[in-house]
């Protein structure tokens, strides 16, 4: 059962908005306190900070060509997937703020549709969606894809769309050589599940540092906070707890994106 008065708390207590901008592709910025308007501290993103000082420089083995593939012709050709993903987000999105008999009586794509089966047979109930967490110091920000309730705890769930076959492959390099992702993750190879273990460490980390939200929640009967990572593809979904190690290293990771 989601407490009274959740959504209203995860909407009052964001501190900042993802602005869309036709020049500049959009981008994270602060909500002014008074207005609740847009037009603070420009964000950098957590996502793309983590591509360019965390990963390594080997090439990830491509995914296998004889993978699942069910989607339909309007999203094939040059850049369907990426269209795909994209409609699906924003269903997603749509989706997560309204009722559960909204949900059921709304049309939704395939992949949306699996979404939220694999959050119900993980006992996850969705209240919200885009939740943007930041830490303005260190001028970085990133949103939540899914805002979930499992029993006394709050879930953010990282969506991930498309990424058929294995996730654990790493990246070679020169002369087939094992690539690792960089400090401080040294001892985690690079792959595509690590890549986006490191960016729900960092999403977890930044919410886990809103102190006043946190106590809000505890006031409503939400004890604490878990992070997942779920994967939807044509082939069927699944969904990783964010490890122990991962959370303990968010906020070095958090230090390290902003320092380089």
């Amino acid at each position: 059962m989601v407490p009274r008065g959740l959504k209203g708390l995860l909407k009052k207590t964001a501190r900042a908005k993802f602005v869309a901008s036709r020049q500049h592709g959009g981008g994270y910025r602060m909500l002014d306190e008074k207005s609740r308007k847009a037009t603070g501290t420009r964000l950098r993103g957590v996502a793309k900070r983590i591509s360019e000082t965390l990963w390594s420089d080997g090439q990830l083995p491509k995914p296998p060509s004889d993978g699942v593939d069910k989607k339909g012709k309007a999203w094939r050709g040059e850049g369907g997937s990426l269209r795909r993903g994209t409609a699906v987000d924003r269903q997603v999105s749509r989706l997560c703020k309204v009722s559960e008999r909204q949900r059921q009586r709304s049309a939704m794509l395939t992949l949306t549709r699996m979404v939220f089966v694999a959050l119900e047979h993980h006992g996850m109930v969705p209240v919200d969606a885009q939740r943007v967490v930041c830490d303005v110091s260190r001028r970085l920000g990133t949103a939540v894809d899914i805002v979930a309730v499992r029993g006394a705890r709050l879930v953010l769930v990282e969506l991930k769309c498309g990424f058929h076959g294995r996730k654990d492959l790493p990246a070679t390099g020169d002369n087939g050589r094992l690539c690792m992702l960089k400090a401080p993750l040294k001892k985690a190879k690079d792959c595509v599940l690590h890549r986006h273990f490191a960016q729900l460490a960092a999403t977890l980390a930044l919410f886990k540092s809103e102190k006043t939200t946190r106590q809000q929640l505890q006031k409503i009967g939400i004890a604490d906070v878990d992070a997942v990572l779920l994967y939807v593809d044509d082939g069927g979904s699944m969904l990783y707890e964010l490890p122990e190690w991962w959370q303990e290293r968010g906020p070095r990771i958090l230090n390290n994106i902003c320092q380089n």
